[in-house]
């Protein structure tokens, strides 16, 4: 059995990708990122989620690389307890914009990331089903109360529809050459600093003396996914990803339910070694 990893740095998206239809890491996955890690490889998650709102995932998952979060606002060290970097937003160019989808859109739920916690600032009957459902972190404040923070990136929940129309809204405001807004799902509308993504982070990576001679294995499902997975040296696309990450792979492994990571450490890393 191949059982030497050390030239190996795996960054994994993490919801579609090793978290599972039933919002769980399968314990084959589980079993295989403790093999990889304990004969050499490197692992690491890239996320839209906080720090500490990734932790309920991570309590039986060892993290031993530097991982990308925020959609790449931020790169942290799990084992240090502390960011490597960030990359702030200047949250005075999209105060505006805030205000009017506030104001316009009804059942819109507007989240603010800092380095330290998750706000939300719409009114309390407004929910995020899925903030709720897991139970994540967070304070219910106002727009100027959460301006005294530092901010990493802005999540927009809501329907699909009025999402797209708030995002056709964003060309009147005069902020478009220093934010990038994109969709981490069909109902989450994300604003970040300009030239922050997933892979910019993971660029960044490459340069750290650590990871110079690795080789690094990028894996995801969504769009927020495809820079990331392009900068890789292996890009490797969930078989139930959207088609245009699958474009940007160089291969296509399983789904989210039948345990890719598994696959990944115990078949096509093996493949790539015997190259």
């Amino acid at each position: 059995m191949f059982n030497n990893y050390s030239k190996y740095l795996i960054i994994s998206d993490l919801d579609g990708t090793l978290i599972n239809s039933q919002h769980l890491i399968s314990q084959e996955n589980l079993d295989a990122i403790s093999f990889f890690i304990k004969n050499g490889g490197s692992f690491a998650i890239a996320t839209g989620r906080s720090k500490d709102n990734i932790r309920p995932y991570i309590e039986n998952l060892t993290l031993n690389g530097p991982c990308i979060l925020y959609n790449g606002g931020g790169i942290y060290n799990f084992q240090e307890e502390r960011f490597l970097a960030t990359e702030l937003m200047d949250k005075s160019l999209v105060e505006e914009y805030i205000i009017y989808c506030m104001k316009n859109y009804k059942n819109m739920v507007v989240e603010i990331f800092t380095p330290d916690m998750l706000y939300i600032i719409t009114p309390d009957h407004i929910l995020d089903p899925y903030v709720e459902r897991e139970k994540q972190v967070y304070v219910r404040t106002t727009l100027d109360e959460v301006m005294k923070k530092d901010w990493i990136k802005v999540l927009i929940y809501d329907s699909p529809e009025s999402l797209q129309k708030a995002q056709s809204m964003l060309k009147n405001y005069n902020f478009l050459d220093k934010v990038d807004s994109f969709f981490s799902q069909v109902f989450y509308l994300e604003l970040i600093k300009k030239g922050i993504s997933k892979g910019a982070a993971l660029e960044r990576l490459k340069n750290l003396n650590q990871y110079r001679d690795k080789t690094i294995i990028a894996v995801g499902d969504y769009d927020n996914d495809v820079e990331m997975i392009s900068s890789a040296d292996v890009g490797i696309a969930v078989s139930n990803a959207r088609e245009c990450v699958k474009d940007v792979a160089d291969i296509v492994t399983v789904s989210n339910d039948e345990n890719a990571l598994h696959d990944i450490i115990y078949n096509i890393i093996p493949s790539l070694a015997d190259k």
